[in-house]
């Protein structure tokens, strides 16, 4: 049972009486597949050799060189390395390190067969330690917490920077051995843990990594040990979130999925709506899981890009590098359809009173292009809630398909109330099956048009049975940003036309 089975390997299966809203939502999020099942991992497994294979044939690399900690991690990290092929190099760089955690680095090594090194770096660490203290002498002395952090960062870099210049001095990468849940709770440092290659990001550190080990034959005392960071900093990284991987992970996911259901959520509002109440175990992981993704958010968009004026130069270099240089197995060839956090707020809540009242939109769009239907498709719901759309770029096809008159655009230009109410209507007698229509026309830029303004926008919103109701709005900015505003403002539209009719009784 997979249940059972991650209890096994996250060190869970027996612990103190577990939170019975831990063990609810691990089943639930067992059966949504988001724990991933024994014959998927097998899938994953393979997928992840064959895109280091690709990778190392690819970008004309085959030696990788990582730091053997002892810990499940680069045990792990170093057998996928080899089973696609590359010449793995792994180093064991103990600082003040115990003995047994780079005898099981040593360990590792000798299981996949792999070549070893053997530095000891703790003199140069001390070096370092005292050189700084001639800045700071607390450094070297206190047991505070930030200085011991600091000292673990010294620790980690130091490393990383010998395993940087070992990949020059032979050619290779330096492979990454982070995992997805040490990503959110920030366990690396900054211009140091992270490598050229992860393939482990992607993975839980509560079942994924330990049955990926288990099932490449890592040796079963390194992914069954404690997990600790090896920096010094604390007895152990459970020790420090103040809660097990497994807690980690699966309150992660509900996270996810509260904001994916809900993306205007606010901080004040997740233990109501992850119901949590009267589960001392699960407000307190939820208070830490919060507390540690609130203090190491910087880490996960690092570099911190500003002057948003000149992004489209990251994009221009972006697409150069895309097109020209990457190997293709890193190459993504597409691009993501974005909203802003407000629409898509807006849009999961027209979706949610829709899906109460077993209703069905439909969109009639010009300046939008259909962006409207679509931040509707992207909510959990959809299927059932979003009729379809009408996309009437053109006042020929506004004519043809949803019968906007053609006196009312020659004497008003499409740019207009009325037409928004036409296209409304239209709509609503195009789709039989749909209850409720929202349409848009207008002015998104960057010139005027017809002699209306950039961002004068027409929106409409009509109710099966009542009278349409447009509304005339000016907003301000580049295209994307007349277009985001212009979804949202439609959504709320939606949602104030069914308020309004359920009001009305």
């Amino acid at each position: 049972m997979l249940y059972n089975g991650i209890l096994d390997l996250s060190r869970q299966a027996s612990p103190p009486p577990r939170s019975a809203w831990f063990a609810q939502r691990l089943r639930d999020q067992i059966a949504e597949g988001l724990f991933l099942s024994e014959g998927r991992l097998r899938e994953v497994r393979a997928q992840l050799v064959q895109e280091l294979s690709n990778y190392r044939v690819q970008a004309g690399a085959g030696t990788a060189v990582l730091g053997m900690s002892g810990g499940v991690d680069s045990a792990l990290t170093a057998a996928l390395f080899k089973d696609a092929g590359w010449q793995v190099v792994g180093f064991t760089l103990p600082i003040h390190q115990q003995p047994e955690e780079t005898e099981r680095g040593i360990e590792a090594c000798r299981a996949f067969g792999i070549r070893h090194q053997h530095l000891d770096l703790s003199s140069e660490y001390d070096a370092l330690v005292a050189a700084m203290g001639a800045v700071d002498p607390d450094l070297s002395v206190s047991d505070h917490g930030p200085a011991r952090t600091r000292r673990g960062n010294l620790r980690a870099r130091l490393r990383m920077m010998t395993l940087y210049d070992q990949a020059h001095r032979l050619g290779g990468i330096v492979a990454s051995t982070d995992n997805f849940s040490e990503l959110g709770a920030g366990f690396w440092t900054l211009h140091s843990d992270v490598g050229d290659v992860v393939p482990l990001q992607g993975l839980t550190k509560s079942w994924e990594v330990p049955w990926l080990a288990r099932e490449l034959g890592v040796p079963e005392k390194i992914w069954r040990a404690n997990p600790t960071d090896r920096l010094g900093v604390g007895s152990g990284d459970e020790a420090q979130i103040a809660a097990t991987y497994l807690e980690w992970d699966i309150m992660l996911f509900a996270l996810h999925k509260a904001l994916s259901q809900d993306p205007g959520l606010r901080l004040a509002q997740l233990a109501q709506v992850l119901r949590v109440e009267g589960d001392a175990r699960a407000q307190a992981v939820l208070c830490t899981v919060l507390g540690r993704l609130g203090t190491t958010w910087h880490k996960r968009v690092n570099l911190i890009r500003l002057n948003p004026s000149l992004s489209g130069r990251f994009g221009s270099l972006d697409q150069i590098d895309e097109r020209l240089f990457r190997p293709e197995v890193l190459r993504q060839n597409r691009a993501e359809v974005g909203f802003s956090v407000e629409t898509e707020a807006a849009a999961a809540a027209l979706c949610r009173r829709l899906g109460d009242r077993r209703m069905r939109l439909v969109t009639a769009e010009s300046c939008t292009g259909g962006l409207l239907a679509a931040s509707l498709a992207k909510m959990p719901g959809s299927s059932e809630t979003l009729e379809g759309s009408f996309v009437t770029y053109r006042a020929s096809l506004k004519t043809a398909a949803l019968g906007v008159s053609r006196a009312t655009i020659a004497e008003r230009t499409v740019y207009d109330p009325e037409v928004a109410r036409q296209m409304a209507c239209g709509a609503l007698e195009a789709a039989p099956e749909a209850h409720v229509a929202l349409a848009i026309t207008g002015v998104a830029g960057p010139g005027p048009d017809q002699g209306k303004p950039p961002g004068y926008v027409c929106i409409a919103a009509c109710l099966r049975g009542q009278s349409p109701v447009a509304r005339e709005f000016s907003f301000a900015g580049d295209p994307p940003k007349v277009l985001s505003a212009t979804l949202t403002a439609a959504l709320s539209m939606g949602l104030a036309a069914i308020k309004a009719a359920d009001d009305a009784g």
